[in-house]
């Protein structure tokens, strides 16, 4: 889709300027987009490609900034993705580009109060912050549940589990890391004498910052939750075979009767005596009641 909303910003000399928003755009949209804007057509289609892009592109004609946006996958979910959208800024126009509607767009670029265009960026860049401290937030919840889970079972899908929210901060991770950038390379472009704008700018890093501890803290814990259910595992997988020692030794002193019984040995009476049977068996449970005492005692015969 290809739209064109007209005056939706205005220039640094407060003239009002085109907004160009490009949606899932078909090739003949993008042909049409990149002849009217002087971009390379190569270079848009890249832009819409889910892979890593430089964040901040000066080239000759127009200035492109590249931004990674948190989308919830529904609405009291804590699984996102994160949506590629590019911004351009070229003589005449701001040039929105994506596969995936990014909504705040249409509040912030309103031609019935229209803003100047670093304002304009530095509110998007503000906009996905907040996102990124929010869905920070939610995945630390994901991370106190993975934390209760796993020190109530000992089941393989919590660790996958876990691992997925580990994927999850990783992705919070690298997407700070873009707009941070992003945020450091627009700052020798803004109005210096706008103390709006740099307030903006502060605030927007106010909030960057406060989503990287968060993801950074989050990312410690779920590492060291990880690192714990392994030493859990193993220990346990160690009582296992234990305790699988215990009962087979137990089962096997049973063995020796009949194996003495069937050796060519002389055993005198005691094969006529008539409480030998007594006799052998009362001698064969003290040895198995001693021996799982024994085995009891130094933790064998017990699973933890």
């Amino acid at each position: 889709m290809l739209r064109r909303i007209e005056g939706a910003f205005l220039t640094g000399n407060g003239r009002a300027r085109d907004w160009l928003h490009l949606l899932a755009p078909s090739a003949e949209e993008l042909a049409q987009a990149a002849a009217d804007l002087g971009v390379p057509e190569p270079f848009l289609r890249r832009r819409l490609e889910d892979k890593p892009a430089r964040p901040f592109v000066r080239e000759q004609g127009f200035l492109a900034l590249q931004f990674t946006v948190p989308h919830h996958h529904s609405p009291h979910s804590s699984t996102f993705d994160l949506l590629p959208l590019t911004l351009i800024l070229v003589p005449g126009y701001l040039v929105t580009l994506s596969n995936e509607p990014v909504r705040f767009l249409d509040a912030l670029l309103d031609p019935a109060a229209p803003r100047k265009r670093y304002e304009v960026v530095l509110q998007i860049v503000h906009e996905i912050a907040r996102r990124y401290v929010r869905m920070s937030r939610d995945v630390s919840q994901d991370v106190v549940k993975v934390e209760k889970d796993l020190r109530r079972a000992q089941t393989i899908h919590v660790i996958y589990a876990a691992l997925e929210v580990n994927d999850r901060l990783l992705d919070l991770s690298l997407g700070l890391l873009q707009i941070e950038h992003l945020l450091e390379e627009l700052r020798p472009w803004l109005p210096r004498d706008s103390a709006e704008f740099l307030e903006y700018h502060e605030d927007s890093r106010i909030e960057l910052r406060q989503a990287r501890e968060q993801v950074d803290t989050e990312q410690e814990t779920i590492n060291s939750l990880l690192n714990a259910y392994t030493y859990v595992v193993n220990n346990n997988v160690n009582n296992i075979f234990k305790f699988m020692a215990a009962v087979i030794i137990l089962a096997t002193i049973p063995l020796f009767i009949p194996g003495a019984v069937a050796m060519n040995v002389d055993l005198g009476p005691i094969p006529n005596w008539p409480y030998s049977f007594v006799t052998i068996v009362s001698g064969l449970l003290a040895v198995e009641l001693g021996t799982a005492f024994l085995f009891y005692r130094i933790g064998w015969l017990r699973l933890r």
